[in-house]
């Protein structure tokens, strides 16, 4: 018999929503000390859910199914299977790189996979889903049988739960450091090693699509530009020139090798390693003018307490990145703080635009591709902001 973990009375309104997170605060008692399958039920003693807990985490337990059934191998197998399919529908034609698994999303809370052609490369993001992996590796075994399997576990969220931080190699042989794959034809590799995520920026896929098409004889700025993502689509889609700044130069290094992948023109491309703050006001003070520009920042709020000194940081990169855009330019803004909102944050775009005395038009409101999806019940989950904006 499962261990049941009982709401107090009155807290268990959300869980009847089919919102998957139970707090610890929600709870009449704890959870004991082991990550391990449960039943969440009301302080009546009605089943709500089963899933898995997580005790050292402010977030108890979450819930993977809301019905009676069993929590077994055929019910994450159904889910697994039902994620493939989804992206065989909306991945793109020549792309071998996109997200498999989207967590909530995809009604396996706290598993990330994404995959970089033959090599999946999985994040158990608690103590929960790590207690699930006999449930979930044979699935993902199951539906590609050749590819190597990482875990990536260096994150800030297993660290909190006591969780090992070492990589482990789940299945398959280890794969390399860097790992080629393709969006839409164009190369890029991802660093499995000591990359940002599992080591690209999958969720910003379409994004990149958006600039490259836009890009055509066009001068594109790209900045916190990471590996490069947005310069080597824009080179793509016929950019005239393209400039990336970033504060890492081993990630401007990554860049220069995408484009190179590409066969890009590499007399095209300047690679800056600098702070970007820095940087753009001496552009600024410089008066550069610019056609395309990007800000694509780390996220500055992971917290809600962090909110009020991110927005401080994304209208100032933002109110900066108007000055340098030409007469009819294009901005695409990007936020991936989860905590900010969408509403917020386009009131920062808002003040950074009247502050820097450029207008700006808003043309689209974006976020992730729909290999990332969000869980209607969970829209906390929905963490990337991008809005493209023209002078």
């Amino acid at each position: 018999m499962l261990k049941p973990l009982t709401l107090r009375p009155g807290r268990d309104d959300a869980a009847r929503r089919r919102h998957p997170w139970v707090f610890s605060r929600a709870l009449s008692a704890p959870p004991s000390g082991a990550a391990e399958e449960i039943e969440v039920r009301s302080a009546s003693g009605a089943l709500l859910g089963r899933g898995f807990a997580s005790p050292r985490s402010s977030i108890a337990a979450r819930i993977w199914r809301f019905d009676d059934g069993p929590l077994d191998a055929a019910f994450v197998n159904g889910r697994v299977e039902a994620a493939a399919k989804l992206r065989e529908r909306f991945v793109p034609p020549l792309t071998d790189g996109y997200r498999l698994v989207h967590t909530e999303g995809d009604g396996l809370p706290g598993l990330v996979v994404d995959r970089y052609g033959d090599v999946l490369v999985v994040q158990a993001t608690t103590a929960g889903t790590e207690a699930a992996r006999p449930l979930w590796l044979p699935a993902l075994q199951a539906l590609f049988p050749s590819a190597s399997i990482l875990q990536r576990n260096d994150l800030a969220s297993r660290h909190g739960e006591g969780l090992p931080l070492e990589d482990e190699l789940l299945a398959g042989e280890r794969p390399p450091d860097r790992v080629p794959f393709r969006e839409r034809g164009v190369t890029y590799f991802a660093d499995l090693a000591g990359g940002q995520k599992t080591g690209f920026f999958l969720d910003q896929r379409e994004n990149r699509h958006l600039v490259g098409g836009l890009a055509a004889g066009k001068s594109v700025l790209n900045l916190f530009s990471y590996s490069g993502g947005f310069g080597v689509a824009a080179l793509a889609g016929g950019a005239s020139r393209v400039t990336h700044v970033d504060v890492s130069e081993p990630a401007l290094a990554l860049a220069r090798e995408n484009h190179a992948a590409n066969g890009q023109d590499l007399s095209r491309v300047e690679t800056l390693a600098a702070d970007v703050f820095d940087d753009l006001r001496a552009r600024v003070g410089r008066g550069e003018s610019w056609d395309v520009v990007v800000t694509d920042p780390p996220a500055f709020a992971k917290k809600t307490p962090d909110v009020d000194r991110a927005c401080r940081g994304y209208k100032d990169v933002n109110r900066l990145a108007m000055k340098l855009l030409a007469p009819g330019g294009i901005l695409l803004a990007c936020s991936c703080s989860g905590p900010v909102s969408v509403d917020l944050f386009q009131k920062v775009l808002f003040a950074a635009s009247f502050d820097a005395g450029v207008p700006a038009r808003i043309l689209e409101r974006r976020g992730a591709g729909p290999d990332h999806p969000v869980s209607i019940d969970c829209p906390e989950t929905e963490y990337l902001k991008a809005f493209l904006l023209a002078r």
